[in-house]
């Protein structure tokens, strides 16, 4: 994916080209003093930011894509180390992406697996 590529490059305004204007993002494993939910790509922007930010080449490394009919399902593992923590970030999770018009409508972030994505994008959750 095009975005995923333009974030690992640090690249947010190039990402975010690929989000519909009022693209919804959620976060399941998100960290500290980060919303959960936030909607819109300016809140989305605002997310990724500091995220970036706050690690050393944050990366999303996608290891699989999984057909789940209106929903694509990403097997991702996340990684990068804290910027001034030097905490290391390692986590394996599944990411789910619906488009509409060739765009991201909404994106859930840190299914722990492959039947929780899956059981979720067939209640379009």
């Amino acid at each position: 994916m095009r975005a995923n590529a333009a974030f690992n490059r640090g690249d947010v305004e190039e990402a975010l080209r690929f989000y519909a204007p009022d693209a919804k993002l959620r976060d399941l494993q998100g960290g500290p003093d980060q919303p959960l939910d936030v909607s819109g790509v300016e809140a989305i922007r605002e997310v990724w930011i500091n995220w970036t930010s706050a690690f050393d080449a944050l990366r999303a490394d996608v290891e699989e894509y999984i057909d789940a009919g209106d929903t694509v399902i990403l097997a991702v593992r996340w990684w990068g180390t804290g910027t001034e923590s030097g905490l290391v970030v390692d986590n394996r999770q599944f990411d789910a992406f619906d488009f509409q018009g060739g765009k991201v409508v909404r994106a859930v972030l840190g299914y722990r697996s492959r039947d929780e994505a899956l059981e979720a994008a067939k209640r379009g959750k």
